[in-house]
């Protein structure tokens, strides 16, 4: 099951150090896909903002809403794991979810 993350989750208030954190650890010690989610025709945005950011190193693919991919969710609505942003305050409950994948 992969790890989806809304990308707005990418930009500020969330910081890019913690983003890419969350990806480092779903990717290097839970072993799951780490997918960012956003409009289609954002696609290339984010992916632009993401490499220039140092946050893609551990996202294997962005895919677009509309694909309705499956998995773990991260997002500010409607998910697994409802949060408003990223940051170092919130980054242990989001270690801890996803910790509650592999137990």
């Amino acid at each position: 099951m992969p790890i989806i993350i809304d990308a707005i989750l990418s930009e500020p208030p969330s910081q890019v150090t913690c983003f890419r954190d969350v990806t480092l650890y779903a990717r290097v010690f839970i072993k799951k896909s780490v997918l960012v989610e956003c409009e289609k025709m954002s696609k290339d945005i984010y992916y632009k903002w993401l490499k220039e950011h140092g946050a893609w190193d551990f996202v294997e693919e962005i895919v677009s809403i509309d694909e309705g991919v499956i998995g773990f969710t991260i997002r500010t609505t409607k998910a697994n794991l409802k949060i408003e942003r990223i940051v170092p305050e919130n980054l242990n409950i989001i270690v801890s979810a996803l910790n509650r994948l592999v137990a």
